[in-house]
């Protein structure tokens, strides 16, 4: 009972108030009935009091004249009809020495009466004045007991000897029924208790009805709409109603909401953006929590691994690379999470991962640490940069294949020119020996022209193969001596075509090796050379240098064409940048390429203009004797 009780207290707030308006009332209530019931009595038996004193003046008056004329039958008359009134117990008279002298109760004459205990009033000839009081009778019945001294009188001196040493002559003693007092109080405090209830009730279920109707309506649409908020419904509002706090409370819960649904569009656009942002990146991107569980990716990184186009989260970096079901060893394999987490520097390698298909993904991984604080807390990630390889020489091969179609015609000319060679001395060794006397020398002759110019297209054909062959992982020796002169010979139709003179000023006694791909360090050459040439629309000239410095070789290319404005020389190198002084639109790749190849190797590049005209490009590359034995090795 006490538990449903509690249940039903705790669950409403207005059940508490209910309650404790309930209790504050009643209590009130309780006092102010005690208050009343008190000061009625009070107010009943001071009434009685003034009403009995004022018929005992009248009485005592009658009994003075009746001891005056000693007329003593008329007195005990007084006594005995004052006794037979309504409410009236008895009514008698004491002398001074408190023997009852009249009674109406026959059965008291004759008695002492003694004062009840605990009556400040010990001795009734002390009596001075009236003084009425409810005590407990003989037989222990409540009264009131008015009592009235009778004084002495001049002329009673003669009975009662003189007033100074008789002052009181007897005591007129009035015995009123106390229950009929109690009755009245009675009935007046249920008419009080009741008219109480009923005010209590009624203040109650006002309270109540004022309580649901402009606080708990107004507040459950809070509760309502916030829990509403609370699970996702930003588009919630409350109603309006009233201008007091609780109209004020509601409108700003409006407010927090719009600015909280406001405040999630914006982060929501915001998320977007950056994940658009980092989408629009071609290298695969992902960030990697200490748990090794991947909590963002782009597209190019789901593409990579030919993931589905859904979000990667909670899925562990080694399952989504390399399909493992616990982390990467790492004496076999070399985890940038673990390196970054060891010394806190970024990490770059060459791996391959595994796709879903289970097929083998040559990449670049490039991780470097990102620290940001959550919720209070400093938390270190891991952002890794995933550059496919794969596409990375595709690229590479398609810009190689791109130079080489602008040589397609110097190509041609240098195959053609012996090839027509060739056919004109089959024919002649055919005429040669189809005649009567064959002279075999001379036809012998025709066949070493043939073989040699057989030799001369094998020659170009070679040089090109060294140009569009991608290159190798393995790094080789390669002589930049070679790689000068074959490239140069390439592009000779060109340059007579275009009215340009190519100096070489190589010294022939002097190798200059670099360790690299042979495809590379010629592709570097040719577009060098052919960025020259697009600098030389009307023709001019170019010089090639080569010469050691310190451990380094350098390499210069020098032309006399329109040379580079001041504000692009920063620019020359980024991709897709292109500003050709001939007029027409590159793929702004080639000099890109050119600072990729140098930077492999570990080398640098300069673009500068000359004194008066042209430009000029120096690579710088480390010598062959720069390398350990190990690293040659290798």
């Amino acid at each position: 009972m006490f538990s449903a009780f509690t249940r039903w207290l705790t669950q409403h707030l207005s059940h508490k108030f209910i309650f404790v308006m309930g209790v504050c009332l009643l209590t009130a209530s309780l006092i102010f009935l005690l208050l009343f019931v008190q000061m009625y009595h009070s107010q009943l038996a001071h009434e009685r009091s003034v009403a009995s004193a004022s018929v005992n003046r009248a009485l005592q008056a009658a009994l003075e004249n009746a001891m005056l004329k000693q007329d003593l039958d008329g007195l005990r008359n007084i006594i005995n009809h004052l006794g037979q009134q309504q409410n009236i117990r008895n009514a008698f008279i004491i002398n001074p020495n408190h023997e009852i002298r009249f009674a109406s109760n026959p059965d008291l004459l004759g008695t002492h009466l003694i004062p009840p205990k605990g009556n400040d009033l010990t001795d009734y000839n002390d009596l001075t004045a009236p003084f009425t009081q409810f005590i407990i009778n003989e037989q222990g019945d409540e009264i009131l007991r008015s009592i009235n001294p009778v004084y002495n009188k001049p002329a009673c001196i003669r009975c009662h000897g003189t007033i100074a040493t008789k002052p009181i002559n007897g005591i007129l003693f009035v015995d009123y029924d106390a229950g009929t007092i109690r009755e009245k109080a009675s009935q007046s405090s249920l008419i009080l208790i009741s008219a109480g209830s009923f005010v209590v009730l009624l203040s109650l279920f006002t309270m109540g009805w004022f309580m649901r109707r402009f606080v708990l309506l107004p507040v459950n649409q809070l509760v309502q709409a916030s829990r509403a908020l609370s699970c996702g419904e930003f588009g919630i509002r409350v109603t309006v109603t009233s201008q007091d706090e609780l109209g004020v409370l509601a409108q700003t819960f409006n407010q927090m909401a719009a600015n909280l649904q406001n405040s999630l569009r914006q982060i929501e656009e915001q998320k977007i953006f950056l994940q658009s942002l980092i989408d629009a990146i071609p290298d695969g991107i992902r960030v990697i929590d200490n748990n090794y569980t991947i909590i963002n990716a782009n597209m190019a990184y789901y593409q990579q691994l030919n993931l589905p186009n859904t979000n990667d989260a909670h899925t562990k970096c080694y399952t989504s690379s390399y399909q493992m079901n616990q982390a990467c060893p790492t004496t076999l394999f070399t985890c940038p999470l673990h390196e970054i987490n060891k010394t806190g520097l970024e990490v770059k390698l060459i791996t391959e991962h595994v796709c879903i298909d289970g097929s083998k993904l040559p990449v670049e991984v490039c991780a470097a640490p990102m620290h940001v604080t959550l919720n209070g807390i400093e938390q270190t990630f891991v952002v890794e940069s995933i550059r496919d390889l794969t596409q990375t020489i595709e690229f590479s091969q398609e810009q190689k294949l791109s130079a080489l179609g602008q040589l397609a015609a110097g190509v041609a000319h240098e195959i053609c020119n012996p090839l027509s060679s060739i056919r004109l001395a089959l024919q002649s060794t055919l005429q040669t020996l189809m005649m009567p006397q064959a002279d075999i020398k001379v036809a012998h002759n025709y066949l070493n022209l043939v073989d040699k110019q057989i030799d001369r297209c094998i020659d170009v054909t070679q040089r090109l193969l060294k140009l569009a062959t991608p290159g190798g992982e393995r790094l080789q020796l390669v002589s930049l001596n070679e790689a000068v002169f074959e490239t140069v010979s390439l592009l000779n139709f060109d340059s007579h075509t275009q009215n340009i003179i190519i100096h070489s000023h190589i010294d022939e006694q002097k190798q200059y090796r670099v360790l690299s791909t042979e495809s590379d360090i010629r592709m570097l050459i040719l577009n060098l050379l052919q960025n020259a040439f697009h600098a030389m629309p009307q023709g001019g000239e170019i010089d090639i240098y080569l010469d050691h410095e310190q451990e380094n070789i350098r390499l210069t290319i020098t032309d006399t064409g329109c040379g580079i404005p001041t504000q692009l020389l920063e620019k020359i190198f980024e991709p897709f940048f292109s500003h050709r002084a001939d007029g027409k639109v590159g793929t702004g790749l080639g000099l890109t390429i050119c600072k990729a190849i140098v930077t492999r190797y570990k080398g640098q590049i300069e673009a500068r203009n000359g004194a008066k005209h042209g430009s000029s490009f120096i690579v710088i590359l480390p010598d062959i004797q720069s390398y350990t034995t190990e690293e040659v090795d290798a």
